[in-house]
């Protein structure tokens, strides 16, 4: 940015920038520049004797940054005069802090004029907007929920995801590798920023509020223990469809969410960070349905609503060369992930300039042996969101392996190619039973291979997600072609399995359970799945090989249909 700090404010050692306290030392008195045509507006009003705090405080509600620092100063005021009592709200912050000091405050922000080639500049605007993006929905269904605390709820929300602001302000070049984690890598979000960051954003973002004192509701809202598990919101939406299976521990949790004052905050700000991460896949699905059954009414009427309130806060807030949420909402599926790192002539300017990333944080992983043959296809990125099931013996996310299980057995009006069916069944088998790693091998029965195509869960150049494998010699694989068959290789039964698999191949493999199935339509071999449990040691149980097959079967059967 134009306003980045000059290189010898970041004399900081970067061993030093990984984890919580770090960063927060580092970032809790850096300066937010603000926009030049905010802060343009802001000082003409300052300097006209008519204005009223009415006006002020409008204007600094519709900027975000504006009413970060402003909340700030507010609450700094308090504490310098050692009242007990804390910012709730930007009318609060101005009534507290009267016009003159306004005005003092006002002439000495710097402001920062938008340039549209940098892409830092954009992915810091638009964490920006997704903020305000969760503010506009929180406040407005707290209005419809007819519940006290409007302003408070609106704040929380609006500062929930402030570490982001300033990560992307002050430390673009870690942002950078987060965002190539998860955009190129298929890390998950928070394995990612734990790897490079040594803690999560929210950690920092609670960590900044309750150094700025900032008020408990806001705290509370940033704190990662105080977020419902996916099961929990899973088991919500269940109750709220009518399903009468619900334990009295469930419905008691349940409960507690719904009344918790910080629930509203977390759901708003899932929503507004779904817009921009993965708008496309089932969870922003998940989450959508969780607002709809948490406001009520007509599911139909709630969605268009939501888009509404969506549209209206990128009208209220929006920078020039910025994707707006309510722009991204209307873009249809694609393989473009548009800019969500920084380019070669950023990072050539910035590496002088902002911390440097922890070496051993960003240092590339050791890869096994290669496979048998280099493939000649790209992998798709894994997919995101990944966690392990709170049992061996129940699904990761329940309500998910349900919906691609029935549209296997009663069809789906989207299922129109092969390749839709076998998309879902990875989707089911990750996402839904909870396995954390898994591959899809095309069979080219012509050329006698099985051949990776796509992985979930690993590296594009982890030898799982890349390997080629002749099947005209017999083996495994081979019997794997012929008809469809699911293999739990175990310890008990390794050494027997090995010996029908190249030895190149059994080298790739992990020290640990693993499951195969050949997928065929008709009589025809498909592709043939592989999937094990990731960074779990457990064993895997009978349980999930028993829903493995069953998933596997059933988009078998799916396949023929088509």
């Amino acid at each position: 940015m134009e306003q980045q700090e000059k290189s010898g404010d970041f004399q900081t050692k970067s061993d030093e920038l990984f984890g919580p306290e770090a960063w927060i030392s580092f970032l809790k008195d850096k300066p937010f520049p603000v926009r030049a045509s905010s802060l343009k507006r802001l000082r003409l009003l300052v300097q006209n004797d008519n204005t009223m705090i009415s006006q002020l405080t409008a204007l600094i509600k519709s900027d975000p940054i504006l009413s970060l620092i402003f909340v700030r100063a507010a609450q700094q005021a308090h504490k310098a005069a050692k009242r007990d009592s804390v910012i709730t709200s930007v009318e609060h912050a101005v009534s507290s802090l009267g016009m003159d000091p306004i005005e003092q405050l006002a002439n000495r922000l710097k402001p920062v004029k938008v340039s549209p080639n940098s892409i830092q500049q954009q992915l810091y605007f638009r964490a920006i907007a997704n903020s305000h993006l969760a503010a506009f929905h929180a406040e407005r269904w707290i209005r419809r929920k007819n519940q006290p605390f409007v302003d408070e709820t609106f704040l929380a929300s609006l500062f929930y995801g402030v570490g982001l602001w300033s990560l992307w302000l002050h430390a673009p070049l870690h942002m950078h590798e987060v965002h190539i984690l998860i955009n190129e890598k298929g890390s998950d979000p928070v394995a990612a920023e734990k790897k490079i960051l040594g803690c999560t954003m929210q950690d920092i973002s609670h960590g900044l509020s309750t150094e700025w004192g900032f008020s408990d509701v806001i705290c509370q809202a940033q704190d990662p223990n105080t977020s419902p598990s996916r099961a929990l919101l899973a088991k919500f939406r269940e109750r709220t469809v009518g399903n009468s299976e619900i334990s009295d521990d469930d419905n008691r949790a349940i409960g507690h969410m719904l009344q918790d004052r910080s629930f509203i905050i977390k759901l708003a700000n899932w929503y507004a960070m779904n817009v921009s991460r993965e708008w496309q896949t089932s969870r922003p699905a998940d989450t959508t349905e969780t607002v709809c059954c948490y406001l009520g009414g007509d599911h139909d009427e709630t969605r268009t609503m939501l888009n509404q309130i969506t549209i209206s806060s990128s009208h209220h807030y929006h920078v020039a060369g910025t994707l707006a949420p309510a722009a991204e909402m209307l873009l249809i599926a694609s393989d473009n992930m548009g800019n969500y790192k920084l380019s070669n002539k950023e990072l050539s300017a910035l590496i002088n300039t902002a911390p440097a990333v922890k070496k051993s944080a960003a240092k590339k992983p050791r890869l096994a042996a290669k496979a048998v043959t280099a493939p000649s296809a790209p992998t798709q990125p894994a997919t995101r969101y990944r966690a392990h099931p709170t049992s061996p013996d129940e699904l990761l996310d329940n309500s998910k392996f349900k919906i691609i299980m029935d549209r296997f057995r009663d069809g789906y009006h989207l299922y129109t190619k092969p390749s839709h069916i076998l998309g879902g069944l990875l989707q089911g088998l990750s996402q839904g039973l909870g396995l954390q790693r898994v591959t899809l091998s095309l069979v080219n029965t012509k050329n006698q291979t099985v051949k990776a195509a796509q992985a979930i869960g690993m590296e594009k150049s982890d030898p799982l997600a890349s390997y080629e494998i002749d099947i005209s010699t017999g083996g495994l694989f081979k019997k794997l072609s012929e008809k469809p068959v699911c293999v739990w290789i175990k310890q008990s039964n390794r050494a027997q399995y090995e010996r029908l698999m190249s030895k190149a191949y059994t080298q790739i493999l992990p020290h640990q359970d693993i499951l195969i199935m050949s997928i065929f339509k008709d009589d025809k071999p498909v592709a043939v799945i592989y999937a094990d449990g990731g960074d779990n040691p457990s064993a895997l149980t009978d349980f999930q090989h028993q829903q493995f097959r069953l998933l596997c079967s059933a988009a078998s059967k799916a396949l023929h249909a088509l």
